[in-house]
């Protein structure tokens, strides 16, 4: 890992030395009419031995409830060490642009997408990322980023010969990295509300620490031109947290704050995910699903909207301390 890496959570962590670990950038894309959404993550894997480290590029389609992965070379992937520009094979990925021309027995991907003003999440040396300084912790089996909160799109991509328009449409990006993937968590995102500009993520999860493990929580919300943040690190406690059905519900109280989460998760399609850096897991995202969202500051309503197109995933149990 380069020390600008350490400073900038946007940027590639790893090197091919390191075994054991895993890194993924997830690109999602929702068109203007909120009709279609897809998303696409680049990433690579440096499993227990160098025969099993690869790097790919994994597709996901919210209105055809369909995902892919597409294998390459660990030396197909090329990174920039002091700003966020990930190639792999003929792919390009950047807070500028996405390129894309994948092919395989079942799948032909082809587009350009131009990311517009995004929303890049603020950068500090004492805190480069939304996990502020827990970012510096060297222990932790998972690490989260979010590189853009919103942004708009140009451009368009072909999917087996269908074409998705994506002029006028929303984008969001962010990325993990590490070994694995929680025992248990809740992940959700959208910035598809009413209101333009109008974007929310959250994260609930089992973290191992020290022999024991607790549940915590990263969650951003942009409103306003104003991003709002809420974490364990920053004294967020979690209320309520019920994943058990297809209604998810979330209550977090942070200082004058409190967020009330209820979400709809529907059906989605299966991803890979690490285990001990080997990418051996699988999951179910869903990219159609609601998230309503109420927050109140003190006794005032700041806001409550419903956001489509959501990114939603639900793995394992969380329990909460009584």
């Amino acid at each position: 890992m380069s020390i600008g890496a350490l400073f900038n959570s946007y940027l590639y962590h790893g090197n091919s030395l390191k075994k054991r670990f895993f890194e993924g950038w997830y690109f999602k894309f929702v068109d203007k009419r909120k009709q279609k959404s897809f998303a696409v993550i680049p990433g690579v894997s440096t499993a227990s031995s160098k025969n099993e480290s690869h790097s790919f590029i994994q597709f996901l389609s919210g209105s055809r409830n369909e995902s892919g992965n597409f294998i390459y070379p660990f030396d197909d992937f090329h990174s920039d060490t002091k700003r966020f520009s990930v190639e792999i094979g003929d792919n390009h990925f950047s807070t500028e642009r996405v390129s894309l021309k994948m092919k395989d027995e079942k799948v032909k991907i082809d587009g350009e997408i131009k990311i517009i003003d995004p929303y890049l999440w603020p950068v500090r040396f004492y805190s480069p990322g939304i996990m502020g300084p827990f970012s510096f912790v060297p222990f932790m089996e998972c690490y989260h980023g979010v590189v853009s909160m919103d942004h708009s799109l140009e451009g368009e991509v072909e999917v087996n010969g269908e074409v998705i328009d994506l002029y006028g449409g929303k984008g969001y990006i962010e990325k993990d990295w590490g070994r694995s993937f929680p025992e248990a968590w809740v992940w959700m995102q959208t910035n598809n509300f009413d209101h333009d500009g109008t974007s929310f993520m959250l994260s609930v999860a089992t973290i191992p620490w020290l022999g024991r493990s607790f549940t915590g929580c990263l969650c951003a919300f942009l409103y306003k031109g104003e991003l709002y943040r809420f974490a364990t690190y920053k004294g967020a406690k979690i209320i309520r947290v019920d994943s058990s059905g297809d209604r998810i519900a979330v209550e977090l109280r942070q200082r004058e704050f409190t967020i009330h989460v209820d979400a709809r998760k529907t059906s989605g399609a299966q991803l890979i995910s690490p285990v001990q850096g080997s990418m051996s897991g699988k999951i179910d995202e869903s990219l159609t699903s609601e998230i309503h969202l109420k927050i109140h500051e003190d006794s005032t309503l700041l806001f409550e909207g419903t956001g489509t197109n959501s990114g939603l995933e639900a793995v394992g149990k969380l329990r909460l301390k009584d």
